[in-house]
């Protein structure tokens, strides 16, 4: 891997022997990466990059936009609800977070940014595992579809995932969101529990036990920027 300055950003790059074209990826975080055929020469990659210049600064700036309007130290969604975020320089090294109403006061040893969002992440780690769990147990009574174990993630691309062993995981982020969404999201990977796929028969299933999925998926899509949220 190599970190490259592009055509008004910079990327990393990644040579793959076999790969045939070259692939453009954007984090959540605004991190691009570019891996390209082993054979090409770093002329042809670069102007493969540049061709794909507009496209890039489009998507950094939208996540830019994005970020700045759900910056977790002004402001944060909590259960769908936007929260004020004070800072707060206390007494107590480990950090907390308390709800006023619609204010979260966050308190840290030294009223750091960094520290700030450390202890925030903490906190919404702690309260996604505590709630979350137990909704999940429950739409799984409601719906008759079991589950072994849920996991609490940090993936970059997803909202969460199922698998054929009987488990399923769910970005912790997920307490951010309106309880609905959640809902859905927890439906969504609980029917893949059936149909460890998304074929017909699977959305069938999805529309049975949440009717209106089309519209949680529309505010998934509208909001992906809350996966990155937390990240460096």
């Amino acid at each position: 891997m190599a970190l490259v300055r592009g055509p008004g950003f910079e990327y990393e790059l990644i040579r793959r022997p076999g790969q045939k074209r070259i692939n453009i990826r954007i984090s959540q975080a605004g991190k691009v990466t570019v891996s390209a055929p082993g054979e090409l020469s770093t002329v042809q990659i670069t102007s493969g990059v540049a061709a794909k210049r507009n496209w890039v600064l489009k998507h950094l700036t939208q996540l830019q936009a994005n970020r700045e309007q759900n910056d977790p130290l002004l402001r944060l969604m909590l259960r769908g609800v936007f929260h004020r975020v004070i800072m707060k320089k206390g007494r107590r090294k480990r950090g907390g977070v308390e709800i006023h109403e619609e204010t979260l006061v966050v308190d840290t040893f030294d009223g750091s940014k960094e520290a700030s969002l450390a202890v925030m992440e903490k906190w919404l780690m702690k309260l996604a595992k505590e709630e979350l769990e137990k909704r999940a147990m429950s739409i799984s009574a409601i719906t008759g579809i079991s589950f072994k174990r849920i996991f609490f993630r940090n993936q970059r691309t997803r909202w969460g995932s199922s698998s054929g062993l009987g488990n399923i995981s769910l970005n912790w982020r997920i307490i951010m969101i309106p309880p609905a969404v959640r809902d859905y999201l927890i439906v969504h990977e609980l029917c893949h529990q059936r149909h460890l796929n998304h074929s017909p028969a699977y959305w069938r299933l999805v529309k049975h036990y949440f009717p209106e999925y089309k519209k949680a998926e529309a505010w998934l899509k509208a909001n992906r920027g809350i996966m990155g949220l937390f990240r460096e």
